[in-house]
């Protein structure tokens, strides 16, 4: 697959003509050898997709994509590994501004927290992000942190109504969005326009020091969550519930809910729309 925009992007682009699942790729080959920072692992036929809590699905071939992106920020003490809570929320930021860019105005496109991107309340992407222990050592030395995080995106493209697997996701082309005839142009402009916005909102963040409010990242994620504002159900884990309004997203990147005067932050857990239900 000739993708030459997206290869000036990353040191180390990876096409899959298939893969089972491009994040548990991408997480073997790191464990077994050295990669730079952003190495970046797709394809257009991913065939056991994996998200939230352990949910696999499948697309038919050439209608998604599956991105997966090795980062590794430095890490100057214990502390910094919270702040890889961000990672997540970057990464869904970055898609988000790509569906919009692709879509042009006039089309509501924003992350539904922590982890969809929503077009008009209807699911184009997921996000899920894992945190993968690395070589110590030279490997350390050569390329920076010993953790690393693995951000994968998978990013509906070109498929039908009929082709899509609940009524509440769409696709690019159903959305709007003209899109390239040749397949590889199709995939190097999505993929492309991705890995720019995502190394952009990575840089800003590194060089803060992973500082989400001097890089200017939690106010960008607050501006394009499309759960603020909104009632919300939230379900926890150990599938306990709070029921809440949605006010802002904390330093940590929780999302902090308000119920009757009192507030209270949410780490993890599904978010479902109450307005939308």
């Amino acid at each position: 697959m000739h993708l030459p925009r997206s290869s000036k992007l990353t040191p180390n682009l990876q096409w899959r003509e298939a893969a089972g699942s491009t994040n548990l790729e991408l997480i073997q080959l790191v464990q077994a050898e050295p990669l730079p920072d952003f190495t970046v692992l797709a394809t257009a036929n991913q065939q056991a997709g994996r998200g939230r809590s352990g949910r696999v699905w499948e697309t038919a071939p050439n209608t998604a994509l599956a991105i997966s992106v090795l980062l590794r920020p430095r890490l100057d003490s214990q502390e910094d590994m919270s702040k890889l809570g961000w990672l997540p929320l970057l990464g869904g930021l970055a898609m988000s501004q790509t569906v919009q860019e692709l879509l042009g105005e006039g089309h509501e496109t924003g992350v539904k927290w922590p982890n969809d991107v929503l077009v008009a309340g209807q699911k184009i992407c997921g996000v899920l992000s894992e945190l993968v222990p690395l070589n110590g050592g030279g490997d350390a030395s050569r390329f920076g942190s010993s953790v690393g995080v693995v951000i994968g995106a998978g990013i509906n493209l070109s498929q039908t109504r009929e082709q899509l697997p609940v009524e509440t996701a769409t696709s690019l082309t159903l959305a709007g969005a003209e899109l390239p005839f040749s397949l590889e142009e199709r995939f190097d402009l999505v993929l492309s326009g991705y890995l720019e916005r995502l190394s952009y909102w990575y840089q800003r963040f590194t060089d803060a020091r992973l500082s989400a409010v001097v890089s200017g990242l939690r106010q960008a994620v607050i501006d394009n969550c499309v759960t603020l504002g909104q009632p919300v159900r939230a379900i926890l884990p150990g599938d306990t519930e709070q029921l809440g309004k949605a006010v802002t997203i904390d330093d940590s990147g929780r999302l902090v809910l308000e119920a009757d005067g009192v507030v209270w932050p949410v780490a993890a857990g599904d978010i479902v729309h109450l307005r939308h239900n």
